[in-house]
């Protein structure tokens, strides 16, 4: 499990990916917000979870799963975990 879980905005996220710090993206469903998702990457060799926030507040940024698919693809993402709320 991550030891470190940080909050960056969505150019540091794609910045992240572009350099492959990311190992493993996830997708987790909201538990306020049933059908978006928050997106968290992680690297494992460093062992630190990032969460994409919004740019003008440090709330985790939501997506419906199509778009977030749609973006992680743009950005080179293969494939990712999709999470559901219990």
């Amino acid at each position: 499990m991550a030891n470190a879980f940080y909050r960056i905005k969505e150019g540091e996220f794609v910045r992240q990916l572009e350099t492959q710090s990311i190992t493993k993206v996830i997708a987790q469903e909201s538990p306020t917000e049933p059908q978006k998702f928050f997106v968290v990457a992680i690297n494992a060799n460093t062992e630190i979870a990032y969460v994409m926030r919004h740019g003008r507040s440090d709330e985790p940024r939501t997506w419906r799963l199509d778009n977030l698919a749609r973006f992680l693809r743009k950005n080179g993402v293969a494939s990712f975990e999709t999470l559901f709320e219990a």
